[in-house]
């Protein structure tokens, strides 16, 4: 009898994603929309308005896109987890409309999340090279930006799939960070993973830039750089951490775990008020065996009391 292998991890997200690559494209194709008019707008503020916060003003773009980004969260779970739905147009629109306000909060802690991060750690990068002690700093802004970045992983996921306020979302997302750890960490090397693959053809280019020359090279990265975040970035991103947390997250925060744990306990108290009413036992075997101990239900008893327990649980 032959019993196929058990998919690793890194198989089963490619042959879920590749199989289903249309519908993740076509979810990304929606969100390409409000995503393109929300770098327009904070381009347009940029070049015209406040040209020199270019790195304050762009950002604003987690922000404008953030609601929209709840129909590719929710969009994605249903197609990865092969979940019915009303089709993804639906479905997308459906999430934006419940998880509006809640992802627009969402994108508000990013915005600052990021602009407090990236100006922390370009400036203590630059004081450390006057003291050491920036260098404390800088370390400190890193593991901010870390523990940032993984709560915002979770943020969004529990928000949009469990019935919670805001502030225990936001209370468990913290929780989940650290007793995630391991989870958290291979979302994260499976995105860069992501990232890196569809970099591959950047590298092409800067071969043939000896034959484009620098500007058509330029030109060509551009536009494939857009085109890959349109149609693939958006829900590759959010399918990778629906992977390795959504399942975990579900158990716990709908009590699964602990209805699981009950149940095991109810079954343990039940044996041990019953020990040996409904066992077959030979007393007289056990008296003639060897030692002072026998061993039942997992633990060491002596025999007169284990004998003593059965016969008054016969006579009952």
């Amino acid at each position: 009898m032959t019993t196929e292998r058990k998919k690793s991890g890194v198989e089963k997200f490619a042959s879920i994603y590749f199989s289903n690559l249309k519908k993740f494209i076509l979810v990304n194709l929606i969100f390409a929309v409000p995503l393109t008019l929300a770098i327009i707008i904070c381009f347009v503020l940029c070049r015209f308005l406040l040209p020199q916060a270019t790195m304050v003003i762009m950002p604003l773009v987690l922000v404008l896109a953030a609601p929209f980004y709840s129909g590719v969260v929710v969009s994605c779970k249903n197609i990865y987890f092969d979940e019915a739905c009303s089709g993804i147009f639906n479905d997308f629109k459906d999430a934006v409309k419940e998880n509006f306000k809640a992802y627009l909060l969402h994108g508000v802690i990013a915005y600052i999340a990021f602009v407090g991060c990236y100006h922390g750690i370009v400036i203590y990068n630059l004081l450390a090279k006057t003291s050491w002690i920036f260098y404390i700093m800088l370390f400190v802004s890193v593991l901010v930006a870390v523990f940032m970045l993984f709560f915002l992983y979770a943020a969004p996921v529990m928000s949009a799939f469990f019935d919670l306020k805001l502030k225990d979302v936001y209370k468990n997302s913290a929780l989940v960070t650290f007793g995630e750890i391991k989870n958290n960490f291979f979302a994260t090397v499976g995105i860069l993973a992501f990232v890196a693959i569809l970099s591959l053809p950047v590298m092409l280019f800067m071969f043939l830039s000896y034959v484009w020359g620098s500007e058509v090279t330029a030109i060509v990265t551009l536009v494939y750089a857009v085109l890959v975040l349109i149609f693939m970035i958006p829900s590759g991103v959010s399918s990778i951490i629906l992977a390795f947390l959504y399942p975990d997250m579900k158990r716990v925060v709908s009590g699964e775990a602990l209805a699981n744990l009950e149940a095991i306990r109810k079954e343990d108290e039940e044996k041990a008020e019953k020990p040996t009413a409904e066992a077959d036992i030979d007393a007289e075997a056990i008296m003639k065996s060897s030692g002072e101990y026998v061993f039942y239900n997992g633990r060491m008893v002596k025999k007169s009391v284990f004998l003593k327990e059965f016969k008054e649980s016969e006579d009952k």
